[in-house]
C-alpha cells in the first residue's frame, strides 16, 4: 500500500467516514459498519478510486462527490442512500463549470434508494464502461443516446427499477456490451429483432479477451441464484437478461446469432409465438429461462446440442408435443420443474407417454370439433334450400316443373297406401270367425 493508497476494507470499522488525508488517491473504506451521511466536504485530491461500498450511509450523495472531476471509479453501492440521483449534479453544475464524468470508467450506486430519471450526467462520461445502476426507485425511458455517448459500455444492470417505455433501438451501437440487464422494471413492446447485432455478444469470448483495468466484485442473477464473480471471471460473462417485464410479441429468430451468449432471461413477459428453431445454435449457453409466458408449438430439437447447458426453465407456457431427447437434457436437475404448467407436453420427464397423449389429444380435437360439424351442416341446408326456392321464383317453367312433380308424387304414394290398406283389410276379414 503506498502512501497516497489505503485500503481498509472488510473490516469492523463504524462511525462516520473519516476526514480523508490530503494527498490520497485511492480510498477503500468498502464492507465495514459506517453510518451517518456522506462527508459534506471532500478536500483531497481523488484522481483515482473511492469505494464506500457495502456500509450503512444514508442521506443524499452530497455536491462535494461532484468535485472530484478526476475520479475514474466510483462506488457507493450497498448503502441506504436517497433523494434524488440528479440532485448531486445539479447542484454542482450551479455554482460552476466542473466536468465530472470525463475520467470514469466505473460507475456502482446500486443496491440503495436513489429516485429519479436515467441520469444526464453521464453524457459526460464518455469513458464509461461499467455502469450498475440496479435496485433503486429510478423510473422514466431508457435514453438513446447510450451509443453516442458511452460509446465504451461494455456491461449495463438497471434491474429491480421503474423503468418503462420501449427498449431503444440504437442500442445495438454499443459494439462492446456483452452484459445487459435490465429485468425487473416496466420495459414494454417487442423485442427488437436489431438486438442481434449486438458485436460482441456475437462473440465467443475467452481468457485471452484484455483484462479491465480494474478489480471488481459484482453480484450476478443466474440459475435462480444471486452469486458473487470478480472482473475475471465478469468479463467472460455473455448475458441477456429481460425477464420480468411486460415485453410482447414473439422472440425474434435473429437472436440466435448471439452465439456468444452464456445466459438468456427472458422469463415473465408476455411473450407469444413459437421458441425459435435454431436455439440449438447459442452453444454457449450455460442457462436458459423461457418460463412464465405464452409460447406454444413444439420445444425445438436442437435444443438437445446446447452441450454446456446445466440450467433449463420452461414452466408455464402453452407447448406441447414431444420434449427432446439428449444426454444433456436428460443429466438436467429437477425435470418436472424444467416443463411444469405446459399440459401439451408427453415424454418421460412429465409421466405422460406420447403415443396415449396424442390419441387422447386427437379424441379432444373431435369432441371440440363437433359444434363447428354441426353448424357447418346447419348452414349447409338453408344455404341449399334458398339456392332451390330463389331459383324457383326466377324460373316460372321449373315452377310448374317442380309442382308437377310433387303431385305425381303425393298421387302415387297416395294410391299405393290406398292399395295397401285395402288389402290388410280383406286379411283381416278372412281371418275372422
Amino acid at each position: 500500500m503506498s502512501a497516497d493508497h489505503i485500503y481498509l476494507g472488510s473490516n469492523k470499522f463504524t462511525g462516520e467516514v473519516p476526514r480523508l488525508p490530503i494527498n490520497i488517491s485511492k480510498l477503500n473504506l468498502s464492507s465495514n459498519s459506517f453510518s451517518g451521511s456522506l462527508p459534506s466536504e471532500l478536500n483531497a485530491p481523488l484522481r483515482g478510486e473511492l469505494l464506500l461500498a457495502n456500509n450503512q450511509l444514508t442521506g443524499t450523495i452530497p455536491s462535494s462527490i461532484c468535485q472530484l472531476t478526476r475520479l475514474n471509479r466510483l462506488d457507493l453501492s450497498g448503502n441506504h442512500l436517497t433523494g434524488d440521483i440528479m440532485q448531486c449534479w445539479k447542484e454542482s453544475d450551479a455554482n460552476s463549470t466542473n466536468q465530472f464524468g470525463f475520467d470514469m470508467l466505473s460507475l456502482s450506486l446500486n443496491n440503495n434508494s436513489l429516485t429519479g430519471e436515467f441520469p444526464k450526467f453521464l453524457q459526460r462520461s464518455s469513458r464509461l464502461m461499467f455502469l450498475d445502476l440496479s435496485y433503486n426507485r429510478l423510473f422514466g425511458g431508457l435514453p438513446d443516446w447510450l451509443p453516442e455517448k458511452m460509446p465504451h459500455l461494455k456491461i449495463l444492470r438497471l434491474r429491480s427499477n421503474m423503468f418503462s417505455g420501449h427498449i431503444p433501438k440504437n442500442l445495438t451501437s454499443l459494439d462492446s456490451l456483452h452484459y445487459l440487464d435490465i429485468a425487473y422494471n416496466n420495459i414494454s413492446g417487442s423485442i427488437p429483432w436489431s438486438l442481434s447485432n449486438l458485436k460482441a455478444m456475437m462473440t465467443v469470448l475467452s481468457e485471452d479477451t484484455e483484462d479491465y483495468i480494474f478489480e471488481e466484485s459484482i453480484p450476478v442473477n443466474m440459475k435462480d441464484q444471486k452469486r458473487d464473480y470478480t472482473f475475471a471471471i465478469y468479463k467472460l460473462l455473455v448475458i441477456l437478461d429481460l425477464s420480468s417485464n411486460s415485453l410482447t410479441g414473439h422472440v425474434p429468430d435473429e437472436i440466435t446469432l448471439l452465439i456468444g451468449l452464456t445466459n438468456l432471461n427472458v422469463s415473465n413477459n408476455q411473450l407469444t409465438g413459437t421458441i425459435p428453431n435454431h436455439i440449438g445454435d447459442l452453444r454457449q449457453l450455460d442457462s436458459l429461462d423461457l418460463s412464465f409466458n405464452e409460447f406454444s408449438g413444439a420445444i425445438p430439437s436442437s435444443l438437445s446440442a446446447l452441450t454446456y447447458l446445466s440450467h433449463l426453465n420452461l414452466s408455464y407456457n402453452n407447448l406441447s408435443g414431444a420434449i427432446p431427447s439428449g444426454q444433456q437434457l436428460q443429466a438436467l436437475d429437477n425435470q418436472m420443474y424444467i416443463y411444469i404448467g405446459n399440459a401439451g407436453l408427453c415424454g418421460d420427464p412429465v409421466g405422460r407417454n406420447c403415443s396415449t397423449h396424442d390419441a387422447e389429444q386427437s379424441g379432444l380435437e373431435d369432441i371440440g370439433h363437433m359444434p363447428s360439424i354441426y353448424l357447418a351442416t346447419s348452414i349447409g341446408f338453408v344455404v341449399g334450400l334458398w339456392i332451390v326456392f330463389c331459383t324457383m321464383l326466377m324460373k316460372r317453367t321449373w315452377r310448374a316443373a317442380f309442382f308437377q312433380f310433387v303431385d305425381m308424387m303425393y298421387d302415387m304414394v297416395y294410391v299405393q297406401v290406398a292399395v295397401r290398406w285395402a288389402h290388410m283389410m280383406e286379411k283381416t276379414q278372412d281371418r275372422a270367425p
